[in-house]
């Protein structure tokens, strides 16, 4: 009888602590109408330009408010647009109420929108705020702040490709591969042309001189385009004249070369001023555009590719940005100018000396 009575106020007992643990277990409710961050004006303390390029653009922000106790991921996003209905980035990721980017991290974003150097730009900022992917985004109040993007060179690392088209000179300008990822892959666009021979040989250098590694070997042709190895004991590489799209890879020592379109200017603004034939534009691979610098007239030009008017853009309507077939581009000032076109993002941009 007393076994049965001990046993029985154990179970009691249990019960009545499992009732009592369920009943001191809180689970988390979310909020019906979370708050999301305040967020305060952005801080810049020097001009937005190339002399303060590592200087801080420093934002911050309050707790956003999602009804509970939770580690939240703050995510400052910027964009050109007021509704941030396209070109949202993500600049600054962070579990602080606070965070910075480098001038130059946001003057490169910019200029990726397409927007011109010199060109006031109103830029558009807030912060989100996550707790779950499984919880609704919350978001502070839209801030906006004026830009004027730089003109920013990055010195990414170099390769060199000295050739009979320029002399066999390695570290010469118009003979330069970059590594745009900072890895072993070396990009660029090389127009490998020797006058007037049909063929041209040329070299793979990793310093610019003779004096460090150098590669050669045999390239495989496929249609227009090659690939081979980098061979450290190889001869000169042989190419059909052409201008050609690099992929070097100096840790799997590979070499691809894929034929590419020659861009030139043409106009009555361009010598010999009267539309009759191209002046060769020179790819600057460290700016990822074609330019040219050069005395030019009052007049017109549009640039052309392969000397020929199958691919030509212009600039219908005057906006800044190219038009296949587009009207011609008015240059209304003789003088020396530097002009630069983007085929990729069809953009264009005139600078007098």
């Amino acid at each position: 009888m007393k076994k049965i009575t001990l046993t029985t106020l154990l179970m009691a007992l249990v019960g009545f602590l499992m009732i009592s643990c369920e009943r001191d277990i809180t689970e988390p409710t979310i909020s019906s109408n979370p708050a999301g961050p305040e967020l305060a004006n952005l801080s810049l303390n020097v001009p937005f330009n190339v002399n303060n390029a590592d200087s801080l653009v420093r934002f911050s922000w309050s707790a956003a408010d999602f009804g509970f106790k939770a580690s939240v991921t703050y995510m400052v996003q910027l964009s050109p647009k007021s509704d941030f209905s396209e070109n949202v980035a993500n600049l600054i990721t962070t579990q602080q109420l606070s965070g910075s980017a480098t001038v130059d991290a946001i003057n490169t974003l910019i200029l990726s929108w397409n927007y011109s150097i010199g060109e006031n730009v109103t830029v558009y900022y807030r912060v989100a705020a996550t707790v779950s992917p499984y919880v609704e985004t919350v978001y502070s109040e839209i801030k906006s702040a004026a830009f004027v993007p730089y003109d920013a060179v990055i010195n990414y690392p170099m390769i060199y490709v000295p050739g009979s088209y320029q002399g066999w000179s390695p570290g010469a300008e118009n003979g330069r591969l970059f590594s745009y990822g900072f890895n072993s892959i070396y990009q660029g666009i090389i127009r490998l042309k020797d006058g007037d021979n049909p063929t041209v040989e040329f070299k793979v250098t990793l310093s610019p001189n003779w004096n460090g590694p150098n590669y050669g070997g045999t390239l495989t042709k496929s249609g227009v385009d090659y690939t081979g190895v980098l061979d450290p004991d190889g001869g000169n590489y042989v190419v059909d004249a052409g201008t050609y799209k690099f992929n070097v890879n100096v840790d799997a020592l590979t070499i691809s070369l894929t034929k590419t379109d020659d861009w030139g200017i043409i106009g009555s603004a361009v010598p010999p001023y009267d539309w009759s034939q191209d002046v060769d534009m020179f790819y600057n691979g460290q700016r990822k555009v074609w330019e040219i610098t050069a005395d030019f007239n009052a007049g017109e030009f549009k640039f052309r590719a392969n000397d020929d008017w199958a691919l030509n853009y212009g600039d219908t309507g005057g906006d800044g940005t190219l038009d296949a077939g587009g009207d011609n581009i008015p240059l209304p000032e003789a003088g020396n100018y530097t002009i630069r076109f983007d085929p990729e993002k069809l953009t264009y941009t005139i600078k007098k000396n």
